[in-house]
């Protein structure tokens, strides 16, 4: 099938629903409830250690307290709304565009036994439901790539936040470099399959957020630190391409993002190996 070049809402809850099953396979998602590269340091024990790390890592660096509430926007099945409200203690929103994550992350908090579940609803993170100056946080944990031009997303943000209200983003950021042919081609490759159209460099996320009224605290480079899960999912695409053409053989109409969820696992490493792109995590404050 052809590559796509723009994804809307129903393509981007499609490619979770479909591809669903392979993180379920392949990246721990029954116990972890993670969609996310993880963390690796030297507190790392394990790769379902790393997946919690990330969270760890990244409520720390946001420097998130129990007292707020918060908005988990593009929460997949619940892992970091449940280690939010289990770890931290804080009021915890969870908007995802598929249907099948709210209930798959409904299910999750309650086997979770905490006493404040995280709430979970069907939502588009550019336009919600919630009145303004609703939250004091918004977490956005890859999930900010699918709007590369980030207009919607900070214009949203700026309204459902509260004076001084941050935004916690672990961001895919693109190179500034001009790409090569064959380069721009293995980056898109990745990203298609991934159902992300293109992804911001930092300083047009930088200045984007500047322009709906954000101003940086933070940001920290740590594509060191989900190296390692990069490269586990290289390697793994290659057993789940096998998987992808025999099940193409019986199944002729196999959906785009399940036939080709495994490109994205295997270009995305020589991706980062080119330097096409970094991870971030980037902390910013309302005006």
């Amino acid at each position: 099938m052809p590559s796509k070049k723009s994804f809307s809402p129903v393509d981007i809850a499609e490619y979770y629903e479909k591809t669903e099953v392979h993180y379920r396979r392949g990246w721990d998602l029954a116990n972890s409830h993670a969609m996310h590269y993880g963390y690796w340091d030297e507190e790392t024990a394990s790769f379902r250690h790393s997946l919690h790390r990330m969270n760890e890592v990244l409520a720390a660096f946001g420097k998130i307290k129990p007292t707020e509430k918060l908005l988990d926007a593009g929460c997949g099945v619940g892992g970091s709304s449940i280690f939010l409200a289990k770890e931290i203690g804080c009021s915890v929103t969870g908007i995802t565009l598929s249907a099948q994550q709210v209930e798959r992350a409904k299910t999750n908090a309650e086997a979770a036994e905490i006493s404040n579940i995280p709430h979970f609803l069907q939502a588009d993170y550019t336009s919600t439901p919630f009145p303004d100056n609703s939250f004091d946080v918004i977490w956005a944990l890859e999930s900010a790539v699918h709007d590369p031009m980030k207009h919607g997303f900070f214009s949203e943000a700026r309204r459902i936040l509260r004076p001084q209200g941050r935004i916690i983003m672990g961001e895919y950021i693109k190179n500034t470099s001009p790409m090569k042919v064959k380069d721009q081609t293995l980056f898109h490759q990745w990203l298609d399959a991934w159902a992300i159209a293109d992804l911001s460099t930092l300083p047009h996320l930088e200045s984007v957020a500047y322009q709906h009224g954000f101003d940086t605290l933070e940001r920290r480079e740590i594509t060191a630190q989900i190296r390692k899960s990069s490269w586990r999912m290289y390697y793994g695409s290659f057993f789940l391409g096998l998987l992808s053409a025999a099940y193409r053989l019986y199944n002729p109409k196999v959906s785009f993002f399940a036939d080709n969820h495994y490109k994205g696992l295997r270009y995305q490493y020589p991706a980062l190996k080119r330097k096409l792109w970094t991870y971030h995590l980037i902390s910013l404050v309302k005006r």
